[in-house]
C-alpha cells in the first residue's frame, strides 16, 4: 500500500472516503480478488513468491536446468529490495526490467569503449571494439553475472522469448490465481486479513470494465479509468449544464438576472477584456471566446476540486496539463498556418532583424532554430507551470498537517503536541485560503498565456 499522506494528490483507481463510512470486512483472499480485483492478491508477497516458483519451473522447461535458475528467486528478491521503486514487482517484471537495465548499461559501456578506441591510433583495435554485435553479451563477457546471463540469452533466442511471452500471458489468467487460492497457501491467517481490511477501508475502488490493473496506481492493460478521469468528466458535465442553462436564459432576456447569471456574466466579461483581448486582436475575440472560456472554467473547476476533502485536483497530474498545452499548441499552429500559410508561418517565427546580408546568412538561421525550439519549449513550460503550482500547494499543506498528525506525533508530549496541532491547523487554514486564490490565479495565468501564444501565432512577430 502507498503512503497515506500522498494519496490526496496522487492519481489512483479509487476514491478516498472516511474509514468509518466504508469498512472493509473481507474474510478470504478470494473475496478480495472478486470484490477489489485480482491485482490485490497478485501483489501479495506470498502470492508473488508462489508465482515466482511457477515461473522458474516454466523457465526450466524453456531454457533447461540451468544452475543459475536455482538462485533466480533470491536474485529477484535482492533486486526488489535494492530500489524502493521496485517494491512489489513480480518475478516476470523483474526479468523484463533487469534485461532493459542491463542493455541500457551495456550500451553506455559500449559507447565509452568506442570513444576510447577512437582515440587510439590502431584502427584494427578501433574496428574490433567500436561496435560489438551484441553490447549486452559483450558487457557480460567482461562483467560476468550468471543471473543476467540467462536473462539475456532468453531474450536473444527468438523461440525461447516467444515461449516465455506465452508463459507470462498464461500466468495472468484467473485460473492460475484460483490454483493458488485453492492451495494451502491461499488460506490467509486472520491477522493478515485484518491488515488488508485496515488498508482497504475508506477506499471505493472504480470498476474497470475496459482494462486491468497492476496495482491501485498503475494500469496493466487496456483502458483503465482513474479517479482524475472521473473528476474531469464531472467538471465537464457541470460546465455543459451551466452553459446550456446560461444560453437558455440569454435567449429569454438580454439583462442578467439572478446571482448565478450575474456571476457567469462577470466571468465572461473578465475573460473577454482581461485575457482574450490582451492576447489576440479585439476584432477576433468573439471567435476565440468559446475556446478560452472553456479552458479557463475547466482548469478552474479542476483546481477547485482539489479543495474538496478526499477528491483531489486533476491539474496536479502531468497528463492533464500536457494535453491542455497540446490543445493550445495545435490550435495555435492551425491558426498560424491558416493565416500565413505553412511557409509564411515558419518564416514568421523570426522577426525582421534588419541585418545586412553577410550577417543575416549566419544569424537568421540560428535565430530561427532557437525560435522553433522555443515554440515547443514554451508550451511544455505552460504545462509544467500549472502542474507544479497545483501539486506544490497540496504538498505543503500535507507537510504541515503531517507535523501534528503524522505517525511520529504519538511519541510527543501532550503539551507539545497540543501546541503544534493548533499551529498546524491555523497554518493549513491560512494556506487553504491561499490555495483557493492560487486555483483562480493559475486558471487565469494558463488562459492568458494560451491567448498570447495563439495571438502571436495568428499575427506573427
Amino acid at each position: 500500500m502507498a503512503s497515506e499522506p500522498i494519496l490526496h494528490i496522487k492519481d489512483s483507481y479509487y476514491f478516498d472516503v472516511p474509514r468509518m463510512l466504508v469498512r472493509a470486512n473481507y474474510n478470504s483472499p478470494e473475496q478480495i480478488a472478486d470484490q477489489v480485483g485480482a491485482w490485490a492478491v497478485r501483489n501479495d508477497p506470498d502470492y508473488q513468491s508462489w508465482e515466482a516458483d511457477k515461473f522458474i519451473e516454466e523457465l526450466t522447461k524453456i531454457i533447461g536446468d540451468t544452475p543459475a535458475l536455482a538462485h533466480a528467486k533470491e536474485a529477484w528478491l535482492a533486486w526488489q529490495h535494492a530500489d524502493s521503486h521496485r517494491h512489489g514487482r513480480p518475478f516476470d517484471q523483474y526479468v523484463q526490467d533487469a534485461e532493459a537495465e542491463l542493455r541500457a548499461q551495456a550500451t553506455s559501456w559500449a559507447n565509452a569503449r568506442a570513444k576510447a578506441a577512437a582515440s587510439q591510433a590502431n584502427a584494427e583495435t578501433k574496428d574490433r571494439d567500436e561496435k560489438p554485435r551484441n553490447p549486452a553479451q559483450a558487457y557480460l563477457a567482461e562483467n560476468p553475472n550468471e543471473q543476467l546471463d540467462w536473462i539475456v540469452k532468453l531474450a536473444d533466442n527468438a523461440e525461447h522469448a516467444k515461449a516465455w511471452s506465452a508463459v507470462r500471458t498464461e500466468m495472468d489468467a484467473r485460473e492460475v490465481l484460483n490454483t493458488y487460492l485453492a492451495s494451502p497457501r491461499g488460506t490467509w491467517q486472520e491477522e493478515k486479513l485484518a491488515e488488508y481490511n485496515h488498508h482497504l477501508s475508506g477506499k471505493v475502488f472504480i470498476p474497470q470494465p475496459f482494462g486491468t490493473l497492476r496495482n491501485a496506481y498503475e494500469p496493466q492493460s487496456g483502458f483503465a479509468i482513474s479517479r482524475y478521469m472521473i473528476i474531469e468528466v464531472v467538471v465537464a458535465i457541470i460546465m455543459i449544464v451551466l452553459f446550456r442553462w446560461l444560453a437558455g436564459r440569454m435567449q429569454q432576456s438580454d439583462a442578467p438576472k439572478g446571482k448565478v447569471w450575474n456571476l457567469l456574466e462577470s466571468f465572461l466579461t473578465f475573460i473577454k477584456t482581461d485575457i482574450v483581448e490582451k492576447g489576440v486582436d479585439p476584432h477576433d475575440s468573439p471567435k476565440f471566446m468559446p475556446l478560452f472560456w472553456t479552458i479557463f472554467l475547466f482548469i478552474l473547476g479542476c483546481n477547485l476540486m482539489g479543495m474538496l476533502p478526499w477528491v483531489g485536483a486533476p491539474t496536479a497530474a502531468f497528463a492533464l496539463t500536457v494535453v491542455l498545452a497540446l490543445v493550445v499548441f495545435v490550435i495555435g499552429s492551425y491558426v498560424g498556418i491558416k493565416s500565413h500559410g505553412l511557409v509564411g508561418y515558419l518564416k514568421g517565427l523570426v522577426p525582421d532583424l534588419g541585418l545586412p546580408i553577410y550577417l543575416a546568412i549566419f544569424i537568421v538561421p540560428m535565430v530561427w532554430i532557437i525560435e522553433f525550439a522555443s515554440l515547443f519549449i514554451k508550451h511544455a513550460i505552460l504545462s509544467i507551470r500549472l502542474v507544479a503550482n497545483m501539486a506544490a500547494g497540496h504538498m505543503v499543506l500535507l507537510g504541515i498537517m503531517g507535523l501534528a498528525f503524522g505517525t511520529h506525533a504519538g511519541a510527543m508530549h501532550v503539551g507539545a503536541w497540543t501546541g503544534l496541532s493548533i499551529i498546524a491547523v491555523l497554518g493549513t487554514t491560512v494556506l487553504s485560503l491561499l490555495e483557493l486564490f492560487v486555483a483562480f490565479l493559475q486558471a487565469y495565468v494558463f488562459t492568458l498565456l494560451a491567448a498570447f501564444f495563439i495571438g502571436s501565432a495568428s499575427h506573427g512577430h
